[in-house]
């Protein structure tokens, strides 16, 4: 935080004590951090979108790749910030790719595995199952894992237990994945 951006000079706590240990360096790693973002963040957003297909996901990974380097630079005498933060939202970006490759293969597994508990044509099963594909596409990672899991039997609370979040936020991941499933 420079002298502009706070008008009283002082120093956050949380920086008195970061000041303290690495002398001058902590307010020099800021000060070259923040003329980073200014400089390097449109290109790396670019880069990362490239990468993820997705502006959204892009700027959640810049951020966070900005984020562990603020963390992570002080301790670990980092000299070429600009290399070092392409490599930490390059690896978020191949991290979330995984990820969303994991999901999109477990929810095509289950949707060709799941019985067909009434008769029906082949043709019919394959229209219900690109429609369920379809209306699973529309909905974020948490909604469609919460869907998921609810289809599978399993408790509120025991998906809370499986994705480690609250059994009420499985409520709201659930109401709002059938409202947007259930819009034609």
């Amino acid at each position: 935080m420079s002298m502009k951006e706070n008008p009283s000079g002082r120093v956050p706590a949380k920086q008195d004590s970061r000041d303290a240990q690495n002398g001058e360096s902590g307010v020099d790693l800021q000060s070259r951090l923040l003329e980073l973002y200014a400089n390097v963040r449109p290109a790396l957003l670019s880069y990362i979108r490239q990468i993820v297909h997705s502006s959204a996901e892009a700027e959640d990974i810049v951020q966070t790749a900005f984020l562990k380097t603020f963390d992570q630079a002080s301790d670990r005498g980092i000299e070429n910030l600009r290399g070092w933060i392409y490599r930490v939202a390059h690896n978020l970006a191949i991290d979330s790719l995984r990820r969303n490759s994991f999901h999109e293969q477990a929810v095509s597994e289950w949707l060709y595995t799941k019985p067909v508990e009434t008769p029906t044509s082949a043709e019919q099963a394959s229209i219900n199952r690109q429609t369920v594909e379809r209306a699973l596409r529309c909905l974020n990672e948490r909604e469609r894992a919460c869907l998921l899991l609810r289809a599978e039997g399993l408790s509120y609370s025991e998906i809370g237990e499986v994705l480690e979040i609250s059994a009420k936020a499985v409520s709201v991941y659930l109401a709002r994945a059938v409202r947007k499933v259930g819009k034609p």
